[in-house]
């Protein structure tokens, strides 16, 4: 079954932030980081059931070589796939 994709205003600021902060960091790291993102989208794609369930019918995935975490949920009767965040594990989200 083919699933589609869908980011909340949320996520993609989110994405956009860290995208713009590795960047300022090293150039081309911003490059490294949104491949790295998009990698573990692709895998969501392929098996979104893969990971639990952890809250509120949300499913995570943490990325390996970055300090984020991919919040998602599925929508079966349409079969998108909304990343409701992606999220940095360092910072407070009662910050945000």
């Amino acid at each position: 079954m083919k699933f589609y994709l869908q980011l909340t205003p949320k996520a993609k600021n989110e994405f956009l932030e860290a995208y713009d902060w590795y960047e300022k960091q090293k150039y081309g790291l911003g490059d490294t980081f949104k491949k790295d993102v998009y990698n573990f989208i692709s895998i969501i794609l392929e098996n979104p059931k893969h990971y639990p369930i952890k809250d509120k019918q949300l499913r995570e995935i943490v990325l390996k070589k970055y300090p984020f975490v991919i919040v998602y949920r599925i929508d079966e009767q349409t079969n998108t796939i909304y990343v409701a965040s992606i999220f940095h594990t360092k910072r407070n989200p009662k910050l945000k």
